[in-house]
Parts: structure tokens; C-alpha cells; sequence
């Protein structure tokens, strides 16, 4: 009967000793339950994917001879690729862009259009106010077919025309509204030019 009672005796604190440390076991396999909140700096460091992204350069950048641009010194001749894109021109609109030619240069003009909707291109007068549409150039022959129309996306059109010995044009697209939503770069003649050149309108 002793014996009976001493082991009932230390079952039962085997027992009590096995649920008293019960907790302790629980918080040693996972010591935090509280959820994971990330610092204030990774959070900084982590894009919104909501953000814009950095604006582009438009392309030409200050010059961009290469490309758009090629120049015969012999017979003073300009060729240039002018590429209508989305209401701009070569990426540039509303003057953005400025176009320097010599003095008396022979001009080829080799304009495309990337754009869905029609465009064209014709050298109108630098001065006064822009135009809602234009359909006389300010240089005989500087203008596309379908000037008031609009070309269709990746037609083209070749205009070879000389300038003056000097002036200020704009370079515009003559579909209605086109040109007054801003479809225009500059075009300078310049005696002092040895060459052309090609990009951003200087301020």
C-alpha cells in the first residue's frame, strides 16, 4: 500500500512538473508571434510601382548629326530626315527643336510619318502668331502632298527646295489643328553656319 501511494504520488509530479513547464517550451519555438513590420529605411528604399519614371531625354539631344542629319559641303546640300511622330516632330514640339541650315543651302527633306493619325510638314514663316492650319509655304516647293489631308501612317514625302540667304521658319504640320496643338520645330538659316546642325532649341 506505501509503494501504490508513493508512485501514484510521483506520477502525479512528473504530471505537474511536465505542464508547468509546458509554456516554456511553446515560446521557445517561436519566441516572437508578432507579425514582421519592415523599418522605415527598407521601406524608403522600395519603389512605388505607382511611381513615373525618370522623363526622357527627347532624342537628338543637343545634336544628333547622325542620325536625322547628313551634310555635302561640296554642293552645300542638307539632306534631313523629319519624322512625325504623336504631334511632334523628331520628338520636339512647340519649338522645342530648331533645325540650323548654311546660307543658300540645297535642302532635302525626307519626311515619314510614325504616327497613326495623318500628318504632313510645309516651312511656313517664323514670325506672327501660329496658324490653325497652313497650306502655302513660305519657301516655294517646302511642302508634302496632302498637306491639309495628312499623310497615313509610313507614307512619305521627299521636298528639295533651296533656302535664302538668311531667315527664321517653322517647320509645321498643316493638318488642321495640328500645328496650334504645338506639331512645330524651327528652322534657321544661318550665314554663319559652316554646316548644319540639328536638336534642342537654345534658350
Amino acid at each position: 500500500m506505501y509503494m501504490l501511494i508513493q508512485h501514484s504520488t510521483r506520477l502525479a509530479a512528473l504530471v505537474m512538473t511536465g505542464v508547468a513547464t509546458l509554456p516554456a517550451v511553446g515560446c521557445a519555438k517561436n519566441p516572437d508571434r508578432s507579425p514582421r513590420v519592415a523599418s522605415s529605411a527598407s521601406i524608403a528604399a522600395q519603389p512605388s510601382p505607382g511611381s513615373p519614371a525618370a522623363p526622357e531625354t527627347p532624342p537628338g539631344g543637343e545634336s544628333d548629326q547622325s542620325e536625322w542629319l547628313s551634310y555635302d559641303a561640296a554642293t552645300n546640300t542638307v539632306t534631313f530626315e523629319l519624322i512625325a511622330g504623336p504631334f511632334t516632330f523628331n520628338g520636339y514640339r512647340n519649338g522645342e527643336g530648331t533645325l540650323v541650315v548654311p546660307s543658300k543651302a540645297n535642302i532635302v527633306m525626307n519626311f515619314v510619318n510614325k504616327d497613326g493619325t495623318p500628318h504632313s510638314a510645309l516651312v511656313i514663316s517664323g514670325e506672327g502668331a501660329i496658324p490653325n492650319s497652313a497650306s502655302d509655304p513660305a519657301i516655294p516647293r517646302a511642302y508634302t502632298n496632302k498637306v491639309l489631308e495628312g499623310l497615313p501612317q509610313e507614307a512619305g514625302d521627299v521636298m528639295r527646295f533651296p533656302v535664302p540667304e538668311s531667315g527664321t521658319y517653322r517647320i509645321f504640320c498643316g493638318v488642321p489643328g495640328h500645328g496650334l496643338s504645338g506639331m512645330w520645330i524651327w528652322m534657321k538659316v544661318d550665314p554663319a553656319a559652316k554646316a548644319p546642325s540639328f536638336g534642342r532649341t537654345k534658350a
